[in-house]
C-alpha cells in the first residue's frame, strides 16, 4: 500500500507542461498591456512636470520683475528655464542656477511637438500662448498655456492609427 501511494504522490510531467503553458500565456498576454501603461504614466508625469515648470516660470518672473522663458527642443526631446540675462536686440537668456535651471529630458519612447519653441514669462504675469504635446505611440498628453500660467490646461491626446 505505501508503494502504490508513493507512485501517485506528485505532478506528472503532463501537467508541469500545461500550467507551464498557462503561465507563459498569460505572460505574453499582460506584456503589452504592462508597457502601454507605463508609456501612458510616463507621457502623464513628464506633462505635469512641464506644467509645474510652467507655474515656476510665471511665479519666478512676477517675484524677480525680469523675464523667464522654457525653451522646448522638440527634436533632442528636451526642455530647460531660461532667464533673462539683458534686454539688448536681440534679447539674451541664460539658464537658470539651481534644479530648475537643468536641462530636462523625456524618458524612453516620449517625443515633443509644439506650436513653438519657447513661451516666454513677463513681469506682470502674463506669457505667450504655447501648445505642447508629450506623446507616446499611441497617444499622450497636451499641454496649453493660456495668457497667464495659472491657465495651463492638460488634454488627453489619443492617436488614430
Amino acid at each position: 500500500m505505501t508503494a502504490s501511494r508513493r507512485q501517485r504522490i506528485g505532478f506528472t510531467l503532463i501537467e508541469l507542461t500545461l500550467v507551464t503553458l498557462l503561465v507563459l500565456i498569460l505572460a505574453g498576454l499582460s506584456t503589452p498591456l504592462f508597457k502601454k501603461t507605463l508609456s501612458d504614466l510616463s507621457a502623464r508625469n513628464t506633462s505635469f512636470s512641464i506644467c509645474k515648470l510652467i507655474n515656476y516660470a510665471q511665479e519666478m518672473a512676477v517675484l524677480e520683475r525680469k523675464n523667464y522663458k522654457i525653451a522646448f527642443d522638440f527634436k533632442k526631446g528636451r526642455y530647460q528655464l531660461l532667464e533673462l540675462s539683458s534686454s539688448g536686440k536681440p534679447p539674451v537668456y541664460k539658464k537658470v542656477t539651481g534644479r530648475f535651471g537643468r536641462l530636462f529630458g523625456l524618458p524612453q519612447g516620449l517625443s515633443l511637438s509644439g506650436s513653438r519653441s519657447g513661451v516666454i514669462f513677463y513681469p506682470d504675469g502674463h506669457c505667450d500662448e504655447i501648445n505642447v504635446n508629450v506623446l507616446t505611440r499611441l497617444g499622450g498628453y497636451s499641454v496649453k498655456v493660456k495668457r497667464f500660467g495659472n491657465m495651463v490646461e492638460i488634454k488627453e491626446v489619443n492617436i488614430e492609427q
